[in-house]
């Protein structure tokens, strides 16, 4: 398997592991998905909480010696079923799990990525509330992978 396959998997397993057995506020990790969010959430067979993890615009990869790193973004969406008033709190919940399972270890390796995948970065957060016929709340956390490649 190549390792943009594995660091796409690795981030899915690792989201996974988001259960309140596991100390966290939610089990969204039970419902972790890979794909396109607007694809997923019209299916009959989604649950929630939701977790989809959607394939982002990557930079440029930068060249090095005999190697390339190339800046792989994700967009980690968290989604919650609610009312028009009553999604903050649960936003909110699935929001600070995600931002937790996803802490960098600062100049260590990502126990949970393959090696090759050498620093995460995390973005804004941004709240979509529920609309146009969508009871779901989202927030979206773009997610960036640096991955060497040689």
């Amino acid at each position: 398997m190549n390792i943009l396959t594995q660091a796409r998997e690795a981030l899915i397993g690792h989201l996974s592991e988001i259960t309140q057995d596991n100390g966290y506020l939610t089990n969204a990790g039970l419902a972790v998905r890979g794909g396109w969010f607007n694809e997923i959430i019209k299916s009959d067979k989604v649950s929630f909480p939701l977790i989809v993890v959607q394939k982002g615009r990557d930079a440029e990869p930068e060249p090095g010696p005999m190697a390339l790193k190339l800046q792989r973004v994700f967009y980690v969406i968290g989604a919650v079923e609610a009312g028009m008033d009553d999604y903050d709190a649960a936003l909110e919940n699935i929001e600070l799990d995600i931002l937790r399972a996803l802490v960098p270890y600062a100049g260590q390796h990502l126990p949970w990525a393959p090696r090759g995948v050498s620093k995460i970065e995390i973005g804004t957060p941004e709240h979509v509330p529920p609309g146009s016929g969508e009871s779901a709340a989202s927030v979206l956390i773009p997610v960036q992978l640096s991955i060497v490649i040689k």
